[in-house]
């Protein structure tokens, strides 16, 4: 009983951040679709009137969830839009990954706020790909003002001990390396043009350990030592690095049977998955809706937040109480 009890209060972090993944298979070639610009007088004027109006964003799990949800802020925030997303299964990872019907319907959402858009499917654990996405970006949108690593998977498993080799690698490659590749292939630009906002979506789970997701958790904390340390290497080229981390968000990488499985292995209902959530936010809520993150996010790339740099703020309900670093 103490053992579930301990499962429930840290269930939160594990499967709470990160859209899902834009990582492929390494033979993979990035591909794209053409940019699609809003007819005249199509764009609305909400979009007109955005605090990011004439900026160009750039991010990774865009196909859906957080990804979607970060899409369609910029866009109603004026922003122009770069779509990375995988569009394809990773075999270790047992819930469904985006597909390409669900990176062109992000599309379409953007074009409906007015603004421009591409979408291109690569691979953030390949560098050549994220290159080539850039490039694209720059070709086709003229720059990259705004860089949101949000590629994540997660597996859960019994225990390290017991967890196979893909079930570590992979989520380190797409939740760490992918952060790393994804920078790589930007920060020269925005160095080029001394300037540039980096913000990366990570997790809670950057903040404590918790059984059952040991790849995850170490990817999680991983990320926050490389923002902290790409913050200090890019800062007097006028580029600040953030990190968000949200507690449990309603995605499909927290919505499905292995996350219920691992919340309550004796009992995994989705009942018992609410439960396990609301007992970790002391906020009276358990998952955290994708729009939820990407408004907290948008902070970040605002001008009120252009001397912050090197800081990962909890968008926990509360869960952040917890820890005091």
């Amino acid at each position: 009983m103490a053992d579930v009890t301990r499962r429930r209060m840290l269930t939160a972090g594990a499967i709470g951040a990160a859209g899902l993944a834009a990582a492929v298979t390494g033979k993979t070639q990035a591909n794209t679709q053409q940019p699609v610009a809003p007819k005249a007088g199509e764009a609305n004027q909400r979009n007109k009137l955005g605090r990011l109006n004439g900026q160009v964003a750039l991010f990774t799990g865009a196909a859906r969830g957080i990804g979607r949800a970060i899409a369609i802020a910029l866009a109603k925030e004026g922003a122009d839009v770069a779509l990375v997303d995988i569009a394809s299964q990773i075999p270790s990872v047992e819930y469904p990954m985006a597909t390409p019907e669900n990176l062109a319907e992000t599309l379409r959402l953007v074009q409906a706020e007015g603004s421009r858009a591409v979408s291109i499917k690569a691979d953030v654990r390949r560098g050549d790909q994220m290159k080539s996405a850039a490039e694209r970006a720059i070709k086709e949108l003229g720059k990259i003002d705004i860089l949101i690593p949000n590629a994540g998977i997660c597996t859960y498993v019994a225990s390290l001990d017991r967890m196979s080799e893909a079930e570590w690698d992979d989520v380190i490659a797409v939740n760490l390396t992918g952060v790393a590749r994804t920078m790589q292939a930007v920060i020269p630009h925005m160095r080029q043009r001394k300037q540039g906002r980096i913000i990366v979506v990570n997790s809670t789970n950057s903040r404590f350990g918790s059984p059952g997701s040991p790849s995850y958790n170490a990817s999680k904390w991983g990320v926050l030592g490389l923002v902290k340390c790409a913050a200090t290497e890019v800062a007097k080229d006028n580029i600040t690095v953030n990190a968000i981390n949200p507690t449990g968000v309603r995605t499909m990488m927290t919505q499905n049977d292995a996350a219920r499985r691992w919340a309550n292995p004796a009992n995994p209902t989705q009942e018992n998955l609410e439960k396990a959530l609301m007992e970790f936010n002391p906020l009276p809520i358990s998952f955290l809706q994708p729009e939820q993150v990407a408004n907290s996010l948008l902070f970040f790339a605002m001008p009120e937040a252009a001397h912050i740099t090197g800081e990962a703020m909890d968008v926990a309900a509360g869960a952040n109480v917890r820890w005091n670093s």
